[in-house]
This record gives structure tokens, C-alpha cells and sequence, in this order.
């Protein structure tokens, strides 16, 4: 259930805002450099831009609903500073000489800069300040890509790689032939693209300046932020401009009777987490858990019955897909533990999606919300799944504190993630608490490897996550390793996605609860650490199911088969998609919930059988399934 919904809003608002990098050996092509030197011609000289050590920017923003504002601050080689306003969301960058931070849009934390944000972060200020024209060109790559044309007339574009960028996908910059302008700018973000539009030039402190630009990201055309400059100076001083690191904010956290320290149960359900959380008005709701979700979320549907306003729009990439979003504020959100015990977080803003309608049918019960990042990351927490409860701290008071070697967490925007390896291909995975699978591999990282040829008793499977329902095929690779834990015939989901989180060029994949549940896991965003205590499941086999047959709630409440495994022990006692189930065992489906149907059919002895009456063609029968196993 992984989601990258913050992390898209932090992009969008700071698609302007970066830092910069150290120059190593640069490389132009004959070509490329008259296309830079035009440019540099028709927009005042090279004498004018190289005259310019710090500039001051104020734009005017509109996006997702909202309006606001951006200041910038820069100075040549490596001071950047910005502040952006837009609706309820504010948002802060900055850094100097290779270091960088920004405040979280959702929290208002501070955040320092790490792995490929920083990298990010740095690239994107080399292109902020056009390095690229400097004599030497900063450092970085520049070639001819080709020529394009619309209805505007033709244009050669410049492929520009900044420093150090071996990994990174090259910029595409499109120069108009007519006057070597610089009116678009292709910026890949991982298996997207951002494309930024430049226009309302005007003569201005000594160089002809773009005032108006326009920024989307293809394929999400609700996802435009546009920025138009009423203010701008050069060769300012910058004395007392905010570009280290400001002083970390309060947390925002009430303790509920113990300073630091709260112990809150859970329900570990289909392999899923679930918490009790307490809203302003009082009310108790289950929400999921999920550390693959990058803000907090309430559903659309459960946010209008209960009154909530919703402002703002955008869209949000999902496992396989995208869908829309808005935005609410939560005066309070209580995770709730035993005896009082518990935290309470203050004046959150959280996303409001339709989460419910795809998940709710797995679960048979609601989906109110999903507790995300903003919530989590201000905690070590340690989740106990022998248990079923989790502890969270104060990363103040001091994170783990036992004997294991903590694994390096990367952070690449909001999902934590670990480095690992399948069948000896190194990856970096994200650690997503809200799917129930091993692993999930990405697309790109499945096709670079030729892995689903490989796979053993490979089998087409149907995933959900926000934006829909997606395809992978499930089968057993050879071994798979992380840290020092290594296990022989993992259960692994190659994606077969195009778009959406499960495309992602930057991870291999995402690690599921089915193989985090063999540890006491601690994750301590603070201290990028992660620590796996091997639980008495450490070395166990991974097991699909014994039965082969997915049922699901319909919204009348009926209880039906959703999908039939090929050769599985449902599809040899005769159980077809779509049939109406209306008992188990003699009892009737009314009164079973899902957890306890999960008990009977997964965790009885392989080769009881199990009686299930079904309703079809409006005519009932009786099969009896006997359980077993159904990926050897």
C-alpha cells in the first residue's frame, strides 16, 4: 500500500528550489557550446551573467487550489535559501557546501538532507543557477539532444548532466531557434518527468529574465504549479539569510502518561497493522499503519460523513496507478494504548483520499484512515509482531539500545528503506508496513534482471493499492539476503506496473510484512538506523496459502470469491469466481470475520478440509476443500 503522496507535494512546491554541488571535469560538445553561447547572447552577455554572485527572487504561485507565495535566496558557489507559502502548506530549503534541509510541508520539521534527496537537492540548484552557462559549464555534461518543434516554432534541444550525476537521467533543455531562448526544461524524476515552461521575458538588472513559468508532471495534468516573479534583485547581501540547518522545532507530541515513551497494541490482520486512533471529537477508529504512506490519510468518504472541510486538489501515485487527493486539517489524531497510555499529535494536515472502496473489500471492515509518515517519523518505534504492539520514543531520549548491528536506513523522500539482495542483485528496498507480500520488485528492477523468467511456479496474481487494482506474477526466486539473514526460496511479486510507485527506477522493490514479521523491527528515522531482532520466524518458509481462493465483501455485505488460484485446492473442490459464499464449516458467513476465516483457512494443519457453501447461479453447493500449500 505504498503511496508517495507527501512526497509529490513537496516536490511540486519546491520544483524551483535546490542547492548546488562542486565542479569536477566538465564536458561540452562543439555544437552544445554555440547553442550556450546564443543564449547567453540574447539574454545580455556573458559579462552580465558572470557579474551576478547573489540574486533575490519573489514569485506569485498558484497550484492544487491554492495560492501563495516563494521567496529565494542564492549566492554563488553553494549558499541557497528559499521559503515557499501556498495554502495551508509552508515549506523551507536551504544548505551550503554539500549540505542541505528542508522543512517537511505536512509537519514543519526540519529534515536534513541525505542519499538521493541531497543529490537531488544539489543537482537541482546547479540547474537553478544555470551553472551550465558559466565558462567551464559548472562542471557538468553538455550535448546535443536533437530538435523538437510545436506550434511555437523549432527548437535544439541540450541534454545537461550536473556534476557527479553518473545515475541520474540527463535534463533536457529546449533553446528556441528563432531567438536561443530557454523556454522548457525536462527534468526525469524517477519514472516520471517534470516539465517546466518559461515564458514573459523581460529586460531586467542588466539580462533578459523569463517572469512567468509553468510546471506539471506528465501524465498527472491536475499536478500544475504556476510561478509568476513580481520581485527580483542581484548582487544583494545575503548577511543573515537562513541557509544552515535552523534549530529543530518542537515535536508536536503530548505523552500520554509516560514523558518519551508510549506502548500502543495493534491488530495484525491479513498481514496488515492496525491501531486504535482517537479523532478531536472523541470518536475510536481502526487505522492501518503503513510506512509506505507518505502523509496521513483520511478517507474521502468516512471525511464527509463526519463534517470534515477539504480544500485544495492533486494527484497521487499509487502502487500501480495514480488517483486524486485534497487536504484536511485534524485539530488532534490519539494513538491509542492500554491503561491510558498513548500519543497525541496536534493540528496535523493529512490527505483525504478514497482509500476505503479498494481496500475495504480484503478487509470486510472500513478503511477510515491510514496513519503515514508525518505521524511516524517523529518516533523510534519499535514494532513487536509476536505481541502485537508497538513502542514508540522520543528519538531524544536515545534510540536502540540492544546488542544487533543496525542496518543504514536510506531515506528517499518520505519511505524508509534498507539495502538487500535477491538471488545476488543488490538493491535498496523500501520498508513498507502496508503490504502484506515478501517482497514486491519494481518493474525496472524485474526487467533489468530477466527475474520473472527465472521465477519458480510462477502464477498471475492481482495486487491493490490507492489508484487501483494492478497485475503482477508471484513465484519463489533462489535466496534473498538482508543484513546478516539470508533464506533460500523467497516468495517474491514481480511488478508488472508502468506508472505509479511499483514503476520506481530509484528502489528495487518493496519489503512486506510477510518477511518483516520474523523480526523485532526498531525504525529511527532520526538516526537513519533500522534494526531486525530475529524472532523465533526468523528461518521460517515463506507460505502463499492453502486454500487459493481470495473473498471479498461486496457493498450489499455479501461474501464472495473474488479470484481462484489456478490449481490451487479451491479451484479443485469446485469453488468459481464469483460464487456467493454462505457458510463455513456450518456457520453461517454472517457471523465469521475476516481474521477468524484467515485463522481456519491458514493456519489449520495442512490437509484438513473445510466446508464451504457457496450460492451459484442462484442454486447453493457444498465443497470441501482440503488445505494445502499451493506454491511448493
Amino acid at each position: 500500500m505504498s503511496r508517495t503522496f507527501a512526497r509529490a507535494l513537496a516536490a511540486a512546491v519546491s520544483m524551483f528550489l535546490a542547492l548546488t554541488s562542486a565542479d569536477s571535469r566538465a564536458e561540452i560538445s562543439p555544437d552544445a557550446e554555440r547553442v550556450v553561447e546564443r543564449y547567453l547572447a540574447a539574454t545580455g552577455g556573458r559579462a552580465a551573467f558572470a557579474a551576478e554572485s547573489t540574486q533575490y527572487s519573489r514569485a506569485r504561485v498558484e497550484g492544487f487550489g491554492f495560492t501563495g507565495s516563494l521567496e529565494s535566496w542564492s549566492g554563488r558557489p553553494d549558499r541557497r535559501a528559499s521559503r515557499t507559502e501556498l495554502g495551508p502548506f509552508k515549506l523551507s530549503e536551504g544548505g551550503r557546501g554539500g549540505t542541505a534541509w528542508r522543512s517537511d510541508p505536512t509537519t514543519d520539521r526540519i529534515v536534513t538532507l541525505a542519499d538521493h534527496d541531497l543529490a537531488e537537492a544539489e543537482r537541482g540548484a546547479w540547474f537553478e543557477r544555470e551553472r551550465w552557462a558559466e565558462a567551464g559549464h559548472g562542471g557538468g555534461r553538455v550535448r546535443v539532444g536533437g530538435t523538437e518543434r510545436d506550434t511555437s516554432g523549432a527548437y535544439t534541444v541540450l541534454e545537461v548532466s550536473a556534476p557527479a550525476s553518473e545515475a541520474a537521467k540527463p535534463r533536457r533543455l529546449w533553446f528556441r531557434d528563432r531567438d536561443g531562448l530557454l523556454t522548457r526544461i525536462e527534468s526525469p524524476r524517477d519514472n516520471g518527468l517534470v516539465v517546466t515552461d518559461l515564458s514573459d521575458w523581460r529586460m531586467h538588472t542588466g539580462r533578459l529574465r523569463s517572469f512567468r513559468s509553468v510546471t506539471r508532471a506528465a501524465n498527472m495534468p491536475a499536478n500544475v504549479l504556476v510561478a509568476t516573479t513580481d520581485s527580483l534583485a542581484v548582487n544583494i547581501d545575503l548577511h543573515g539569510v537562513q541557509f544552515d540547518a535552523p534549530g529543530a522545532a518542537a515535536s508536536g507530541v503530548t505523552w500520554a502518561t509516560t514523558p518519551g515513551r508510549a506502548v500502543v497494541p495493534f491488530e495484525y490482520r491479513a498481514r496488515h497493522l492496525w491501531v486504535k486512533v482517537r479523532l478531536a471529537d472523541g470518536s475510536l477508529h481502526d487505522f492501518l499503519f503503513d510506512t509506505g504512506a507518505s502523509v496521513t490519510v483520511i478517507d474521502s468518504a468516512f471525511a464527509a460523513r463526519n463534517g470534515m472541510r477539504t480544500e485544495g486538489f492533486m494527484q497521487a501515485a499509487g502502487a500501480g496507478a495514480s488517483g486524486s487527493a485534497s487536504f484536511t486539517q485534524l485539530p488532534e489524531l490519539s494513538l491509542v494504548g492500554a491503561a491510558g497510555d498513548g500519543i497525541t499529535v496536534r493540528d496535523l494536515r493529512v490527505g483525504v483520499l478514497s482509500v476505503s472502496p479498494s481496500f475495504a473489500p480484503y478487509f470486510w471492515r472500513e478503511v477510515p484512515g491510514v496513519i503515514g509518515y508525518d505521524v511516524i517519523s517523529r518516533f523510534v518505534v519499535t514494532i513487536d509482531y509476536d505481541n502485537a504492539r508497538m513502542t514508540l520514543e522520543d528519538p531524544a531520549e536515545g534510540g536502540y539500545r540492544g546488542k544487533e548491528k543496525p542496518l543504514r536506513m536510506v531515506m528517499n523522500g518520505t519511505v524508509p528503506a534498507i539495502s538487500a539482495s535477491i538471488d545476488g542483485h543488490e538493491g535498496v528496498f523500501r520498508l513498507d508496513l502496508g503490504s502484506s507480500s515478501t517482497v514486491d520488485l519494481h518493474t525496472p528492477f524485474v526487467r533489468r534482471h530477466g527475474l520473472v523468467a527465472r521465477l519458480r511456479h510462477p502464477m498471475q496474481v492481482t495486487g491493490t493499492g490507492f489508484g487501483g487494482e494492478f497485475s503482477s506474477t508471484l513465484g519463489r526466486l533462489g535466496r534473498m539476503q538482508v543484513g546478516r539473514y539470508e533464506w533460500s526460496d523467497p516468495m517474491v511479486t514481480c511488478a508488472e506496473a508502468v506508472e505509479g510507485a511499483f514503476a520506481s527506477e530509484e528502489f528495487a522493490g518493496n519489503i512486506g510484512n510477510r518477511l518483516l514479521e520474523r523480526f523485532l523491527v526498531t525504525l529511527d528515522y532520526e538516526r537513519r538506523q533500522v534494526v531486525l531482532e530475529p524472532s523465533a520466524r526468523v528461518a521460517q518458509r515463506d507460505r502463499l496459502t492453502q486454500v487459493g481462493a481470495l473473498l471479498a465483501q461486496e457493498a450489499d455485505g455479501a461474501i464472495v470469491v473474488r479470484s481462484v488460484l489456478p490449481g490451487s485446492p479451491a479451484m479443485r473442490a469446485g469453488l468459481r469466481t464469483g460464487d456467493r459464499v454462505r457458510s463455513i464449516d456450518g456457520r453461517d458467513i454472517g457471523k465469521w470475520n475476516a481474521g477468524e476465516v484467515e485463522d481456519r483457512f491458514e493456519r489449520s494443519p495442512a490437509g484438513t478440509k473445510v466446508s464451504i457453501e457457496v450460492e451459484r447461479d442462484g442454486r447453493a453447493r457444498r465443497v470441501r476443500v482440503r488445505l494445502m500449500e499451493v506454491l511448493p
